[in-house]
């Protein structure tokens, strides 16, 4: 019997808490942003959210008390029929005075959101979202490019003598990489195209490699700038090692 105590009241304590949150919309989410307290879709989430906490403890509370009495086949489909009934039966029941005063505040806010649009939480809230977004996409860049395979396909390309000749030296690496690098310890598979430029032009190297034993060796090693195209590895089978 101790053993139900536990789910009783733990029950007891979502129902109320449910129960309170229905009843309270406008207490759960601050006011910032996108999230205001009085917008219809974040009342309706709250009281859809409430309505689920009901039922969690409903189904919680019902299920410790049938558990001595019902029999087995019984004990799984009891408690979820009257979760449901209790889900809808337990909600508070609004006034109309409440319900007005919400149709009100609802209003306001929709005519607010016509007369303003960029405030300065919408314009903050997209600026630092916009930040977030390109700092991940330079991120996710520079990780591509520092890899090991990109590593090697331009020490190659540094000491190909085609390359050379059209670049020109130094030869350097761009930061836009982009493609997908796929590796499981040892060996791995990576498609990517790296932007390379030298003194005479610039244009982009593509590299298709497989990694095996740890060490990536290239079935395409392809140099293009402009309309033309070099195959870097008819021109030397050297791929440099990195130590």
């Amino acid at each position: 019997m101790q053993n139900l105590l536990v789910p009783i009241i733990g029950g007891t304590c979502f129902i109320l808490l449910g129960r309170w949150m229905y009843r309270n919309p406008r207490k759960v989410f601050p006011s910032w942003g996108y999230i205001n307290s009085d917008q219809p879709s974040t009342i309706v989430g709250v009281r859809m959210f409430a309505t689920l906490v009901i039922f969690v403890g409903s189904i919680a509370f019902i299920s410790a008390v049938v558990s001595l009495s019902l029999p087995k086949y019984l004990i799984n489909i009891v408690p979820l029929i009257g979760a449901i009934v209790s889900a809808w039966y337990l909600r508070p029941r609004l006034s109309q005075v409440q319900l007005e005063e919400e149709k009100t505040a609802m209003n306001n806010v929709m005519n607010t959101k016509k007369q303003i649009f960029f405030t300065r939480e919408r314009l903050l809230l997209f600026g630092v979202v916009l930040v977030i977004g390109f700092a991940f996409f330079i991120g996710l860049m520079m990780l591509i490019g520092n890899s090991e395979v990109c590593q090697v396909a331009v020490q190659t390309t540094q000491t190909n003598p085609v390359a050379i000749e059209q670049l020109g030296t130094p030869i350097k690496k761009g930061l836009f990489v982009s493609g997908s690098i796929e590796t499981t310890g040892p060996s791995g598979h990576a498609d990517v195209s790296i932007p390379i430029s030298g003194p005479k032009a610039q244009g982009t190297l593509f590299a298709v490699g497989k990694k095996s034993a740890g060490e990536w060796k290239f079935s395409i090693l392809r140099l293009v700038i402009g309309s033309n195209r070099y195959d870097l590895l008819n021109s030397s089978d050297a791929v440099p090692k990195l130590h």
